[in-house]
C-alpha cells in the first residue's frame, strides 16, 4: 500500500463516517455476546433447577427406603426375641419331661424328690 492510499483511506472513513460504523459493529457484536451469555445462563439455571428436584425426589424415595429398612431391622429384632424365649422354653420343658411316664414307673428326669431333699439338707448343713 502506498502512503497516498493510507490517506485516501483515513479520509474516506473520517468522511463517510466510517470511524462510528466501526464503534456501531463492535458495540453490536459485544450486545450479541452478552444475548448469548444469557442465553446459555438460562440454560444453565434450567438444568441446575431440574437437578435439585431430582436430587429431591431421590433423597425423598432414600429416606423413605431407610425408614421401611428401619422397621424391618425391629421387627426382625421382635421375630428373634420370640423365637429365643421359645426355644428356651422348649429346652425347659425338654429337661423336665419325665422317662418315663406310666404311673407306677414314672421316673422324674433329676431322680427322686427324696434325694433332691437329701442333696438340699446337706448343703443347708454345711
Amino acid at each position: 500500500m502506498t502512503p497516498e492510499l493510507i490517506i485516501q483511506l483515513i479520509s474516506a472513513l473520517f468522511g463517510t463516517g466510517g470511524i462510528v460504523a466501526l464503534f456501531l459493529i463492535i458495540e453490536k457484536k459485544a450486545a450479541a455476546q452478552l444475548a448469548n451469555t444469557e442465553k446459555v445462563n438460562e440454560q444453565w439455571q434450567l438444568i441446575v433447577a431440574q437437578k435439585e428436584r431430582d436430587f429431591l425426589a431421590l433423597n425423598q424415595k432414600y429416606e423413605a427406603a431407610t425408614e421401611k429398612i428401619d422397621k424391618l431391622y425391629d421387627i426382625n429384632t421382635d421375630l428373634r426375641t420370640q423365637l429365643d424365649a421359645v426355644n428356651t422354653n422348649f429346652a425347659v420343658s425338654q429337661l423336665m419331661r419325665c422317662y418315663v411316664t406310666k404311673c407306677t414307673r414314672r421316673v422324674p428326669p433329676f431322680g427322686s424328690t427324696e434325694e433332691v431333699k437329701q442333696f438340699m439338707d446337706k448343703k443347708e448343713k454345711q
